[in-house]
């Protein structure tokens, strides 16, 4: 009888198979890149020549505009229901979920870095949908990402059910070139970027190492922290997350949390329990409060790409200074924090220098995250109150890039 055996921590998981698929993606991307490089210009006359009629105008534009937001909204209430009625409360659509919703926050995200103009801003032609959505670069497609997202998830379930939505995520691809609003480059992009995630996330290895990390306190922490920025951003970015809508929020929150406090609802206090230190527990939820409160003031304050900039700072670059500086064997800590270390700090940098800029200039970044990270690592407080580091860094890093920028 052959017994699986489970590995104890990361050292001990087999991650060469998800190596292999990820150079065949990168191999297969890079080709397919430089080939629609070459067809961007072509391809829309022979779009025209042989597809174009009003009838197909008007089923390309209901399905880009409405009818995948709808096949992924129901995909993600079936996908709510099934893991809440498994017993393990868990479900092997997780994964396509999962990686549709970072697909499309990265995406979004990197857009603003690469700014690539549209191909009827630069050849004179007529997008088939409203341009308020064009402020913003053509690459990667964001709804070729979030389509091929969910091809390998769904291909490792069922090849049938993946050969279906491979056709969908296609023909996707195809209606954003001929509603003329990115160029073939740009499909491939997204769905460069959707089969990358989509492939990691729903990777078995991943789902071990994700098991193996998510047991220690930290790393759930700072997980909610990382996500929570590029979040953050890209509901700021497609507009549902204003002031008034923090505000409401901040509400909301503190009601919870004197709810919490109190013991009048015991199903959040164990929810907030896996993410809250011990010492918060007096104040349960108070890291995404002030997350939040952090993320509102920036907004308040500051430019939105900066607001953007000071956001990633925190998110990416605090992070980081917690979670790797934990890892390693010998660490140097700080003269005036013991409890943090000088590689920690110096990898928080780095990666909230790379956040930053994809919205300002890479100087600038690296500036802001300096300052930044750096006035994280001192224990501010007031009185006997500690100051949260979610305030001081995007309010940090958001003076700087103001001056600076």
């Amino acid at each position: 009888m052959c017994v699986k055996i489970v590995p104890k921590n990361l050292k001990e998981i087999n991650f060469r198979a998800l190596k292999l698929e990820l150079f065949i993606w990168i191999i297969s991307g890079v080709f397919l890149f430089f080939l629609a490089k070459y067809w961007d210009t072509h391809a829309f006359a022979w779009i025209n020549d042989h597809f174009r009629c009003s009838f197909l105008d008007q089923w390309i534009v209901f399905l880009t505009e409405k009818a995948i937001w709808v096949i992924l909204a129901i995909f993600g209430l079936i996908t709510i229901w099934r893991t809440w009625k498994s017993e393990d409360h868990r479900s092997r659509l997780l994964p396509a979920c999962f990686a549709i919703v970072i697909a499309a926050i990265i995406a979004a995200v990197l857009k603003s870095w690469f700014d690539v103009p549209r191909p009827f801003i630069e050849l004179g032609l007529t997008p088939l949908v409203e341009q308020r959505i064009f402020n913003s670069s053509g690459l990667p497609s964001l709804h070729t990402a979030v389509a091929f997202a969910a091809l390998v998830p769904l291909w490792r379930i069922n090849k049938s059910l993946g050969i279906g939505w491979a056709f969908f995520a296609i023909l996707i691809g195809f209606s954003r070139i001929y509603e003329n609003v990115h160029w073939p480059s740009d499909i491939v992009g997204g769905l460069f970027l959707g089969g990358i995630i989509g492939s990691i996330i729903s990777k078995r290895e991943t789902d071990l190492a994700l098991k193996i990390a998510w047991n220690k306190l930290e790393f759930r922490r700072q997980s909610l922290h990382f996500f929570s920025g590029f979040l953050a951003v890209f509901a700021h970015w497609i507009g549902v997350l204003r002031l008034r809508e923090i505000a409401i929020l901040l509400l909301l929150g503190l009601i919870s949390c004197w709810l919490t406090a109190r013991g009048n609802l015991p199903w959040l206090a164990n929810i907030i329990r896996q993410f809250d230190r011990p010492r918060a527990y007096d104040f349960p939820g108070s890291g995404p409060f002030y997350f939040l409160l952090g993320t509102g003031l920036v907004f308040l304050f500051f430019p939105v790409k900066i607001a953007y900039a000071a956001i990633l700072i925190l998110a990416v670059g605090d992070s980081f200074n917690h979670l790797f500086a934990e890892r390693l064997p010998r660490r140097i800590n700080l003269p005036w924090n013991r409890r943090k270390s000088v590689i920690g700090v110096i990898i928080g940098v780095i990666a909230g220098t790379f956040a930053a800029q994809f919205f300002v200039p890479l100087w600038a970044a690296f500036l802001a995250s300096c300052v930044a990270i750096g006035l994280e690592s001192y224990p501010w407080r007031l009185g006997k109150i500690f100051i949260d580091d979610n305030i001081i860094v995007p309010l940090a890093a958001g003076s700087v890039l103001f001056l600076l920028v």
